[in-house]
């Protein structure tokens, strides 16, 4: 079923976001396996290293599909109904994947300079987008694995890294319930200056530039995702964790009333684009389970004690 959009705006974000694929994948060759036609372009093997004697070799699997979710909190007013408005935007040509093996293919070659990586980006599967959300984390492995194990070429490679879609049922952190995956959450309810109801108290947020500031009202990308190692010759579970990331934006240059109006298009599908392929290095070089960029406080010093009871 093709994505109907509730206004221009969330349009023209899909669209700029999909305008990104060429800078996403600049330097980046995609292996394509003959069980899981994981591309449309040419099966050639991806060797980002130096010519070395015997490196590591990575297999590097993104799974997280083509859907991008679009969650914006509403008013509730004494209603059963949850105080969210969902999306789901269909984002083509691989655009979510490649975000999230730039990330994968940095991390790797920074805690292992000399490795060979190989990338492969899994063809969306219909039956993983149709089915509830809670589901689509072992669906989507389980296809990973079905191409995995049909595959010779991992005789040659030491560990696999495989990104799938993660599903969170409570809210975390100021975001909000039932996200998974890859997507925006929008928060335009409250106050979006320093002064805040007593009991109330502000998030940490970031600017467009960066600088931390507080605020109730934000847009934020988010990661959701499990991520699992694998030894590459018996596909062995070697490691599973999840991932939480965020990052809660606002634009107070903008006169715009509404939160995600302050931002264009363009703005907004770089933001995704760059905490995508941040938060996807992240999961393999940090073992922090979320990320929120906001206002630094400085914890005051433990007492000290003479070792006496």
């Amino acid at each position: 079923m093709p994505t109907q959009f509730s206004s221009l705006t969330q349009h023209t974000a899909a669209a700029a976001l999909a305008a990104l694929a060429p800078l996403m994948v600049t330097g980046l060759i995609t292996w394509q396996s003959p069980a899981a036609a994981q591309t449309s372009g040419t099966a050639t093997p991806t060797v980002a290293a130096a010519n070395v004697t015997a490196p590591r070799t990575f297999g590097l699997v993104a799974a997280v599909g083509d859907q991008f979710q679009h969650v914006r909190q509403k008013e509730s007013v004494g209603s059963h109904l949850e105080p969210y408005s969902r999306r789901t935007l269909t984002i083509p040509d691989q655009v979510l994947n490649y975000a999230v093996l730039r990330g994968l293919d940095r991390a790797v070659a920074l805690e292992y300079p000399n490795s060979e990586r190989v990338l492969m980006a899994m063809r969306p599967d219909p039956a993983v987008q149709l089915a509830l959300p809670q589901d689509r984390e072992a669906m989507a492995m389980a296809g990973v694995m079905k191409m995995l194990e049909a595959s010779a070429d991992r005789s040659k490679w030491d560990e696999i890294i495989v990104v799938t879609p993660k599903w969170l049922m409570s809210e975390r952190e100021g975001m909000g319930a039932k996200l998974s995956g890859l997507g925006l959450y929008v928060q335009p309810l409250g106050a979006m200056t320093e002064a805040f109801d007593e009991g109330l108290l502000p998030d940490a947020a970031e600017t467009i530039d960066r600088e931390s500031t507080t605020s109730r009202r934000f847009v934020a990308p988010f990661f959701y995702v499990q991520v699992t190692w694998l030894d590459a010759k018996t596909l062995k579970v070697n490691k599973t964790e999840s991932r939480f990331d965020f990052r809660k934006i606002v634009n107070k240059e903008s006169t715009a009333l509404d939160v995600e109006a302050a931002f264009t298009p363009e703005q907004l599908a770089s933001h995704i684009q760059r905490f995508v392929e941040t938060s996807a290095l992240r999961s393999v070089t940090t073992q922090s389970s979320s990320v929120e960029i906001g206002t630094v406080r400085t914890m005051p010093e433990p007492a000290k004690t003479d070792g006496k009871k």
